[in-house]
């Protein structure tokens, strides 16, 4: 006989009858052979405790797995070259590096009721969307929104905090966390990476950018690990659509789509001159290149309160007025990698996920 076997409290206790618990609520010492009545019932417990984990087991797994280990970076670092650089950043005129700290400050007021900031082991100084808020199956450029298109795409939330982390920043994937958003301060459309399959593939695919660098001490440093970043597919003629959660592709059919494209790169994703551990916003694949009809592209509003304020805060000239701070001088720790065209990242698999390789810096 089996014996099924119960969580409690984080570990795992054999599983007592409610007639078998003493007076403190711990399981007491039994015996099935104290009368048969006793018998029939317990053995009737257990067996119907095994159909419960059993009918458990068979429930479809979560939105996303844990993550992989994060896959190192090969380091090219010369003989007499410190293991860790630290560069210093000028303000350049009317911008902000992506890596000023100001990032940490300046969304505050939009962000903090929200979610909540924490001090991640693997990401740093992170906040977290409320799960009350955005639901378990919160995904950034997914839920509440939906895509527009100029002269690039952009993301339009449905959130009246949209404006900030969507347009700012990175995304990461957590096991512990779910989804949870690194402060960064150059404004991009949408921080993310594109995927695209022949004329005759109908479908494409995005994911959020991973970061690069994260915060430590209020200080941006770079990162000597790939992290991992699940893409979703949506058909062509969809990417347009008001509601995008019914409509794209994830897990094992997803991993079946995603064998079919490639990286969509056509600028961007370069260093910026300014940090050698920030990049610049990819664009994404032009919707003729998808044919999309022109008819079923959907501009962005004259007066998009959310996009207007983000676009307000991408310049201290337009930021400072509502409450940000100015650029400053600052210094970014870095360590120095090989470009993939050298040594080329191993793609991250977890069954029935989509591998992601990070594009070309």
């Amino acid at each position: 006989m089996h014996i099924v076997r119960a969580p409690v409290g984080g570990a795992f206790e054999p599983l007592a009858l409610p007639h078998e618990l003493t007076p403190g609520g711990r399981p007491a010492r039994t015996s099935l052979s104290r009368s048969p009545m006793d018998a029939r019932t317990a053995l009737l417990g257990l067996a119907l405790a095994g159909c419960l984990a059993c009918k458990a087991s068979s429930e479809p797994p979560p939105s996303y797995p844990l993550p992989p280990p994060p896959q190192p970076v090969p380091v090219a670092v010369e003989e007499d070259a410190p293991p860790t650089q630290e560069i210093s950043i000028a303000v350049d005129g009317d911008t902000y590096a992506d890596t000023d700290p100001g990032a940490l400050s300046d969304f505050r007021a939009a962000l903090d009721p929200h979610g909540r900031w924490l001090e991640d082991d693997s990401y740093g100084t992170v906040w977290v969307p409320s799960p009350d808020e955005v639901g378990q199956d919160f995904t950034p450029y997914v839920t509440a929104g939906h895509w527009v298109y100029d002269d690039d795409y952009a993301w339009v939330s449905d959130y009246d905090w949209g404006w900030a982390p969507f347009h700012y920043g990175r995304w990461a994937w957590t096991g512990l966390r779910g989804w949870v958003w690194i402060p960064g301060r150059v404004y991009a459309g949408a921080w993310v990476s594109w995927r695209i399959g022949d004329d005759d593939e109908p479908y494409v695919g995005w994911a959020p950018m991973p970061p690069t660098w994260i915060w430590r001490g209020g200080i941006a440093v770079g990162i000597g690990w790939a992290p991992w970043a699940p893409y979703v597919f949506c058909p062509r003629a969809d990417i347009f659509a008001p509601t995008l959660a019914p409509r794209v592709v994830r897990a094992a059919p997803g991993e079946a789509i995603a064998v079919r494209t490639r990286p969509y790169v056509q600028g961007g994703g370069a260093r910026t001159p300014a940090s050698p551990i920030a990049q610049v916003p990819l664009r994404g694949p032009p919707p003729a290149s998808l044919h999309v009809d022109a008819s079923r592209v959907v501009r962005p509003p004259a007066a998009q309160a959310g996009l207007l304020r983000a676009q307000q805060f991408a310049r201290p000239s337009t930021a400072r007025p509502l409450g940000a701070r100015p650029a400053v001088p600052h210094v970014v720790r870095a360590k120095p990698i090989v470009m993939p065209s050298v040594a080329p990242r191993r793609a991250v698999r977890v069954p029935g996920r989509v591998p992601v390789r990070l594009p070309p810096r």
